[in-house]
């Protein structure tokens, strides 16, 4: 097997489809310059395989199907009003009382993004307790994705601790809920939501406070679990239209950060496989967002219509004229302005069905470049790892300032 060949094997199977029949229509020049690489890098095709794996990240919306979440936690913290909120049908709905152990078996409902199950609570002692608890802790092991709940006027004490800990050593992606936050006064809520952070060794940015009884972050809750679990993209943006372009966003941004690793590797930028992989994946992710299936084809025709590979070239050269700039920070950095800018483009395509122009999309590849750039030349002249990388880069883009938000460019000429 050719190096060629290994690196495509590492292609989720949709991808590596699209991306050899790509591969099959390089031209005989272009493909000698893009293997001409190939012998310089190591024995091991390692260092490929380490970037590829960002690929993977990209196709996973497009090759999702529904997933089921188990909200699990203590008895009587609000799980089953949470799992009210969440299913479609009022017939689905759990039973709900102030009195603890109302819900004794597991309850499965269609969430029309998902399958949600309400548990027993999962901390009662004697032998009705551990019964619930292994009940409870069945439907969490066979889950895709658990919403660990808690009540924000008890806090996280012992037993809860323990509880969140062997619900994290199921290895399942979770979130967690404060529920019941309107019971604590608006001055104790920071501090509230920070000693349970403290307690269960989160960020209080990684928790979140709602009110269950009436829905508050509910919402929060569902983009959450977007975030965590990019298979229910697709789902959740059909759903609920107003959640489509922070949802898009969310793709946009680890894109971006993949494709910033891709440009650690000395190749021909704008020709470059794995960046077609990565770019191919976020317009077709975007795409399902929006509600619509679009073809690998349509999704490599769309990247050429937006011709921001022919800007990125364009930039690279006027750059490198210059000198000065390390070659490694230029090429990320243009790699991921210029997949910001496709996710940018593919949702006004998918949400207004027109074309931003190549003026607009050119002047925002050439300011996100600078602004990156500015925000990673302290890793220096060597070429830093990629996790130090895409993580330099996503902190950028989460905190890019209001001016250079794609939307705020939007007829914008030159």
């Amino acid at each position: 097997m050719s190096k060629t060949d290994e690196i495509l094997a590492e292609f989720p199977e949709p991808a590596r489809k699209v991306i050899s029949r790509a591969w099959g229509n390089v031209s005989d020049p272009q493909r000698q310059e893009l293997e001409s690489w190939l012998p310089l890098m190591p024995g091991s095709v390692k260092p490929m395989k380490d970037i590829l794996s960002f690929v993977l990240d990209s196709w996973t919306p497009v090759t999702g199907t529904k997933e089921r979440i188990a909200v699990v936690g203590p008895a009587n913290v609000g799980k089953s009003t949470l799992f009210n909120q969440l299913v479609q049908k009022k017939e689905d709905r759990a039973a709900v009382s102030p009195v603890p152990g109302t819900t004794r078996e597991n309850q499965e409902a269609d969430a029309g993004l998902f399958s949600v199950i309400d548990t027993p609570g999962a901390d009662a002692g004697g032998a009705v307790g551990a019964h619930e608890r292994e009940i409870a802790f069945e439907a969490a092991k066979n889950a895709d994705f658990l919403v660990i709940v808690f009540e924000a006027t008890r806090g996280i004490g012992r037993h809860d601790k323990d509880l969140f800990d062997d619900l994290a050593l199921l290895g399942k992606p979770f979130i967690v809920v404060l529920n019941k936050i309107d019971m604590v006064s608006k001055g104790d809520r920071t501090r509230v939501l920070e000693g349970a952070a403290n307690v269960l060794g989160l960020e209080p940015s990684q928790i979140i406070d709602t009110v269950a009884t009436d829905g508050t972050n509910v919402g929060r809750v569902i983009l959450a679990i977007a975030k965590a679990e990019p298979k229910l993209l697709a789902a959740i943006g059909q759903a609920l239209p107003e959640y489509r372009a922070k949802l898009a966003w969310q793709r946009v941004v680890p894109a971006a950060g993949a494709s910033a690793a891709v440009g650690l590797i000395p190749l021909p930028f704008a020709d470059l496989i794995p960046l077609l992989g990565i770019q191919s994946g976020l317009v077709l992710s975007i795409a399902r967002i929006y509600g619509f299936e679009i073809t690998f084809k349509r999704a490599k025709e769309l990247i050429a219509a937006f011709g921001i590979g022919f800007a990125a070239r364009t930039l690279f050269h006027e750059v490198v004229k210059f000198g000065g700039v390390p070659g490694w920070l230029l090429s990320a950095t243009i790699a991921a302005s210029t997949t910001v800018s496709i996710g940018y483009a593919s949702m006004v395509w998918f949400a207004e069905g027109e074309r931003v122009s190549p003026q607009v999309l050119n002047k925002l590849v050439k300011e996100l470049t600078t602004y990156l750039s500015e925000q990673i030349k302290d890793l220096g002249r060597k070429k830093p790892d990629e996790g130090t990388l895409v993580q330099r880069i996503t902190q950028a883009l989460k905190d890019l300032p209001e001016q250079l938000r794609p939307e705020r460019m939007r007829g914008k000429e030159g």
